[in-house]
């Protein structure tokens, strides 16, 4: 009755083999307990998320939408529930009820859902910008916290991507001195912005939807302790072929056009923020060779061409 599709399964038995067989196998009767313990009925699935997860759009008996979350038990299933539920859906989706032992969770439905980076803000006038709603959430998200248990720092995960790179994965001279230089940017970010928060960790443009009576909303959080700063690179750093006309990707644009859209996304932040332009592209840059790393680590194939324009500011601004 319930099938998974083939995609789906394909991506969990890649990653996970036997274990992800042995989930993909009894998927049906996870999602038919997820039917009948929160009397559901399911309308549908989305596109959007990890290939390891599949999301379905739901009503509860009472005709509340929802949202069911369901996916191959990994850590970041279990950060991201501790994280929302810490949020407490204050800027961000709100959980109605979670299953510990196979990670489902069940979370209201955000409508009309529309992401970030779906936001025409040319079309009307005075309509903020894709920078503007951006800054302003990830402004007011985050919250104060010395510590978390079960949630990894930024410290960590620098420390684990950057390690693996080094150990095992590149031997490109450039790649590992930017890795130097990103640690020593960190350290110097931490210094001066030592109060730590619980901060998403991914609060980019697809993981912020537009809910009609909430306004814009959080998605999907790794769930990170660290810097507040911190939450702004992740942002800064993405999407940026978006911001120029008839850019089907990155490779379209020329490094001016990427110079500009990120000078944008620097000052609309300075000014939303209060952060100095200079920590901003920090951070960013930190962000953006941990992007890097991860995808290295994972067998991908990067391009350091936005570190190096990064990288660039920063020794213009020195």
């Amino acid at each position: 009755m319930y099938e998974l599709q083939l995609k789906k399964s394909h991506a969990i038995v890649t990653q996970f083999e036997s274990s992800g067989q042995q989930w993909v196998e009894e998927y049906p009767s996870l999602m038919a307990d997820c039917v009948s313990r929160w009397g559901l009925t399911l309308l549908g699935t989305a596109s959007a998320g990890l290939p390891i997860n599949v999301i379905h759009y739901a009503k509860t008996r009472e005709g509340q939408p929802v949202v069911l979350k369901v996916g191959f038990p990994h850590p970041e299933q279990k950060t991201e529930l501790l994280t929302l539920r810490c949020y407490g859906g204050r800027y961000a989706v709100r959980v109605v009820d979670w299953d510990e032992k196979s990670g489902a969770l069940l979370m209201e439905r955000i409508c009309p859902g529309k992401n970030l980076r779906e936001h025409d803000f040319r079309a009307k006038r005075n309509e903020l910008t894709r920078s503007q709603i951006g800054s302003e959430l990830i402004d007011k998200l985050p919250r104060p916290a010395k510590a978390i248990e079960g949630l990894p720092t930024w410290d960590a995960w620098l420390s684990r991507a950057f390690d693996q790179c080094r150990d095992e994965k590149n031997d490109n001279d450039e790649f590992l001195c930017l890795i130097d230089l990103a640690e020593s940017l960190y350290l110097e970010i931490k210094m001066m912005h030592p109060e730590t928060f619980l901060l998403h960790g991914d609060l980019h443009h697809e993981n912020m939807l537009h809910d009609e009576v909430a306004g814009w909303i959080a998605i999907d959080p790794k769930g990170v302790i660290g810097p507040k700063i911190m939450e702004c690179g992740r942002f800064i750093q993405n999407f940026i072929e978006d911001e120029i006309a008839d850019a089907g990707a990155l490779i379209d644009v020329s490094n001016k056009e990427i110079m500009s859209v990120l000078d944008e996304r620097l000052e609309t932040f300075h000014h939303v923020t209060g952060y100095d332009r200079v920590h901003l592209a920090m951070v960013t840059f930190v962000d953006q060779m941990l992007s890097n790393c991860w995808c290295v680590n994972a067998g991908q194939v990067v391009s350091l061409r936005k570190a190096r324009l990064i990288k660039d500011f920063l020794v213009a601004s020195d």
